[in-house]
């Protein structure tokens, strides 16, 4: 009675050394990117709206020019019309209407380790004034610059969907490992390319990868080393 008393108490403390290796402990953050804010074509460059126009021509805008945002298509095209510009191209950074005035958002002076970021929430749409072929389709699509890596990485999926709900549900529980250097940076940001007219946001968790802890191994191989034992013991017994 008490040698099956003791093993049941051995099996025990393995299943909870081993819980413990798989849920470590690890410090995390949950971090929101809006779609009109932090949109941009790399983390970091400044709020700008820019017409490009008759062999590299460009006419920039301001809040001094534009004091209210546009709210459609045509509001835009009746600008250009305005100031006598045709066949322009429109390039866009972040919202110039905004108090944030950089696109993306930045994590800065991280200890050396692998970052896991992983999808919690959100959708975005990138062309809600309908520029493009893009239109009506929904992303979750969030893209990593590491200031250990040369090129970024994209969380989620380049394709759109129908609608945010499906968007989030292809990439929901998705995550990536990405490694950062001591004193290190990570930048987030939603890719956007000649679009004034993003909406939605990104919800998602920035956290140390979990590593399970010196003590919880030898926890864990301590108890497998008493059940191997007790149960070649009780072979032996059985023969």
């Amino acid at each position: 009675m008490v040698s099956i008393f003791r093993r049941f108490i051995m099996i025990g403390l393995f299943v909870i050394a081993f819980m413990g290796v798989l849920q470590s402990p690890a410090l995390g953050i949950q971090m929101t990117i809006d779609a009109i804010d932090d949109a941009g074509q790399f983390p970091g460059q400044n709020a700008y709206v820019k017409f490009v126009y008759d062999v590299n021509k460009e006419l920039s805008v301001t809040t001094s020019d534009v004091s209210q945002p546009w709210t459609s298509k045509q509001e835009v095209i009746d600008y250009a019309d305005l100031k006598g510009i045709t066949d322009w191209q429109l390039e866009s950074a972040s919202n110039i209407w905004s108090s944030d005035k950089t696109v993306g958002d930045t994590l800065t002076n991280l200890s050396a380790g692998i970052y896991r970021i992983a999808v919690v929430a959100g959708a975005f749409q990138y062309d809600s004034f309908n520029w493009s072929d893009y239109k009506g389709q929904y992303w979750w699509q969030l893209h990593i610059q590491s200031s250990m890596l040369a090129d970024p990485v994209i969380l989620g999926d380049t394709k759109g969907f129908p609608s945010p709900q499906s968007a989030l549900a292809n990439s929901f529980l998705k995550y990536l490992d990405v490694p950062v250097n001591e004193g290190g940076s990570l930048n987030f940001w939603i890719w956007d390319w000649n679009s004034i007219d993003n909406s939605g946001s990104l919800t998602f968790d920035v956290a140390t990868a979990p590593i399970p802890e010196p003590s919880t191994l030898i926890l864990v191989g301590t108890g497998v080393f008493f059940l191997t034992r007790r149960f070649r013991r009780s072979n032996i017994h059985l023969k």
